[in-house]
């Protein structure tokens, strides 16, 4: 290594403090301020925190005048960097599978404000959509404009819940086409050879088995036994690269010794979608595998690390929000699938953390009510953002868990 080299990090690590105090840092720098006041703790899910999120992502929508939902809102920015600031642009993977959250919503509510802003999020999807089928990876703007897989499931997903409340024809012929183009990407395997996005590692994932589940609801849909086999293909190549603790290879974007939690989450979801969509026991037997191995890992604050090794050591000391969020909500559903206690508990704690930073209001409220990349707030994933796919499943396991309390009482 070249000796200059820790001088250089050092010197980047001090103008990177000094950062802070730039006058455009200022909203990242009270979230901050507020995260050192406090002490992690556990706080139960209500109400207000499922409003509090639904509200931050119709600030959202709104802020991006298209009828998708911004990526984001981004506090402060690494040095030497010309990453936007503010409301990012509308992201068609996350508004994809965004569309399911704000109906449940609604009907949970019975605001159909929101029945019209899931319509216009369709739409959006829709006028977006590539020749190939395929949507593209990135945010609205992004280069190059190529179709990617996953992005491609993501959306299906809003697709088709979209065309069972309307049904409107050009709703699901946007679905089947996006169903062809994934397709046309996979080989006999289960892998997809082709579509990779261009803002991550190419190759395949084992997350894509989230795919695999879009497609399973596809071929269901529409009696087409096509998209049925290859989710069940996609399923099967998620299962091979999982090991015996439950930790599964080949999931991360760019790093697959010490994939994300979110990553993490998205393996779940699509395993434990697919055992119930497609009755797979070793799906579903899968995710009790890796859930079971987590549970001892949930601190009992709630917090749990963000990127995780092979053999179940933390690889970081924060923790991505998205994937507490989302992980606990898988714990929820199998706790309502088996009703062993332990899952959850493990849910609660995980979600009552997330609650717990949703409750950390600066008073900024492009801020306040959505749920950040990491904790704390400088953590490396989505680093001084507010994320709308980590505020996305904050809210779908907030009504996991009222929904569970509500049968309780």
């Amino acid at each position: 290594m070249n000796q200059l080299d820790p001088l250089k990090r050092t010197a980047r690590a001090v103008l990177e403090r000094a950062s802070a105090y730039a006058p455009a840092h200022n909203d990242a720098r009270k979230v901050i301020r507020i995260e050192k006041r406090t002490t992690p703790r556990i706080v139960e899910p209500s109400r207000p925190h499922l409003d509090a999120a639904i509200n931050w992502l119709k600030k959202a929508q709104d802020s991006s005048g298209t009828g998708g939902v911004a990526w984001g809102y981004r506090a402060r920015r690494p040095i030497r960097s010309d990453l936007a600031m503010g409301w990012i642009a509308p992201y068609p993977e996350t508004t994809g599978y965004i569309i399911p959250t704000i109906f449940r919503y609604a009907d949970t509510t019975g605001d159909e404000e929101y029945i019209d802003r899931a319509h216009r999020m369709t739409v959006w999807e829709l006028s977006i959509q590539l020749a190939d089928g395929g949507f593209q990876g990135g945010v609205l703007g992004s280069s190059p404009v190529t179709s990617s897989t996953f992005v491609t499931g993501q959306v299906i997903f809003g697709l088709l819940a979209a065309y069972e409340r309307f049904r409107e024809s050009k709703i699901l012929d946007g679905a089947v086409r996006a169903g062809e183009f994934l397709l046309r990407c996979m080989d006999e395997e289960g892998r997809f050879v082709t579509g990779y996005s261009h803002f991550c590692a190419p190759g395949m994932k084992a997350y894509e088995v989230r795919t695999g589940l879009a497609l399973a609801k596809l071929g269901d849909l529409i009696g087409d036994q096509r998209f049925r086999a290859a989710a069940s293909r996609i399923a099967d190549y998620a299962l091979n690269v999982q090991q015996s603790n439950g930790w599964f290879g080949e999931n991360d974007l760019d790093m697959h010794d010490c994939p994300l939690t979110h990553t993490i989450g998205y393996v779940l979801e699509g395993l434990s979608g697919i055992g119930e969509q497609m009755k797979r026991s070793d799906c579903t037997e899968a995710v009790r595998r890796t859930l079971d191995s987590i549970i001892p890992l949930i601190r009992t604050d709630g917090f749990f690390a963000g990127r995780w090794r092979s053999n179940w050591t933390a690889s970081v000391n924060w923790a991505c929000l998205t994937g507490s969020a989302q992980i606990a909500g898988i714990f929820l559903r199998m706790y309502a699938l088996t009703s062993e206690r332990d899952y959850f508990d493990a849910g609660r704690r995980l979600l009552g953390f997330v609650c717990f930073t949703s409750d950390l209001n600066v008073g900024v409220p492009t801020i306040d009510g959505g749920i950040r990349g990491s904790y704390p707030f400088g953590g490396t994933y989505g680093q001084w953002c507010i994320l709308n796919w980590a505020t996305k499943f904050f809210a779908d396991s907030v009504m996991d868990y009222l929904e569970i309390q509500t049968l309780q009482t």
